[in-house]
């Protein structure tokens, strides 16, 4: 086969010494193939030596979250941008062009264009590219719609921000719970939960469970155990049916919770006088199954201590995010809240539609260093 080169082809040794054979492979550009390396000696002929080349064939790559599109550098309010958009690729043979269009929109898209109209890959794996230039004036969301070589390559949003973070929560404090995600076991208090604290002696607990207490978070540890709950950096926050894992928290359960969602609440966002777009970004996970399909992030309005059946339309600025991604694996998650105020908390919580015969049904979201900006 041509696109199969040895070195050397031929030779004489010693009858001693190992010798290297050198194979390799010419670039692939089209399906997978297989060729055959035929090798004689040392008493033998003909051996046969089986060579598999996976396919070359280009592809636009996704990010785990199921998007085309990630930016680069935040996009900061009256300073010159030096965001550009990344998109994956795989298996560029190099000096492909590609065309690009990019359209802005949003009230933070004033003063922002991008003119880069066509792009160069390079060979191999890589991304390309795309410049976001000029100074953006006005605080609140930029999306950008992408299309290469005519294909709608989706949107990306973002903000053009103030530069000023008001929340940034890594559960660094929750010690405790089986940790399912990571397939690891964890370890929890043998205390009750009205008495138990940080400095407890502790007990292993298995893969997959909560273990013996240090699970209901919010539910339960909030009004009957405050101190421990400010111990664990929770002080003000909010939302009901929410576990402690080892530096991530659970929402929701594997069984029906009646009229209650599991759901995660800020506290009171500090913000100043008006209205501003929010970036929020978080990590997310599934264990096993039940898992909801979609999950929601949106306002509620401060001092809010859970979400029921019967609040569940006080959020606003919803966004419904995709939950399809794979078992026991963190993904990052972006999107903008839009309209937030100092009368606003956040709320991340399981869809409105596992309620279905009476009841919340069941279904478990992980959430890890949420961060909210503006």
């Amino acid at each position: 086969n041509e696109w199969i080169k040895v070195s050397p082809q031929e030779g004489n040794g010693d009858g001693q010494t190992y010798q290297k054979v050198e194979v390799t492979c010419l670039p692939n550009s089209g399906d997978q193939r297989q060729g055959v390396i035929y090798l004689s000696g040392g008493g033998q002929s003909d051996v046969k030596v089986t060579v598999d080349q996976a396919n070359g064939i280009f592809e636009w790559l996704h990010y785990a979250n199921g998007n085309y599109l990630d930016l680069q550098d935040p996009i900061i309010l009256s300073a010159n941008s030096s965001a550009f958009i990344k998109i994956p690729y795989t298996k560029a043979i190099g000096n492909e062009k590609v065309n690009i269009q990019v359209s802005l929109s949003g009230k933070g898209a004033v003063g922002l264009q991008v003119p880069m109209t066509s792009g160069t890959l390079e060979s191999g794996d890589g991304f390309l590219q795309i410049p976001v230039q000029g100074i953006p004036t006005t605080q609140g969301e930029v999306t950008f719609k992408v299309k290469i070589d005519g294909n709608d390559f989706g949107s990306l949003n973002t903000i053009a921000a103030v530069n000023q973070t008001i929340i940034d929560q890594s559960f660094s404090k929750f010690l405790w719970g089986g940790d399912c995600i990571s397939n690891n076991p964890g370890i929890s208090t043998i205390q009750s939960t009205s008495s138990m604290s940080l400095s407890d002696e502790t007990a292993v607990c298995a893969v997959g469970t909560n273990g013996a207490n240090g699970s209901g978070v919010t539910s339960t540890i909030k009004g009957s155990n405050p101190v421990f709950y400010k111990q664990i950096e929770m002080e003000n926050w909010a939302g009901v049916r929410n576990y402690m894992r080892p530096g991530y928290i659970q929402l929701g359960a594997a069984s029906a919770t009646g009229q209650e969602y599991g759901s995660i609440i800020t506290p009171t966002l500090d913000l100043p006088a008006g209205k501003f777009d929010l970036l929020v970004r978080f990590k997310a996970a599934i264990y096993i199954q039940p898992a909801p399909a979609t999950f929601v992030v949106g306002l509620i309005p401060k001092n809010s201590i859970s979400v029921k059946t019967d609040n569940f339309n006080t959020i606003t600025s919803k966004q419904s995010l995709s939950f399809s991604i794979p078992e026991q694996k963190w993904v990052e998650y972006s999107c903008v809240i839009k309209d937030a105020t100092s009368n606003s908390s956040l709320v991340v919580t399981l869809p409105e539609d596992l309620y279905q015969n009476g009841a919340v049904q069941g279904g478990r979201l992980y959430i890890d260093d949420i961060n909210i900006y503006y």
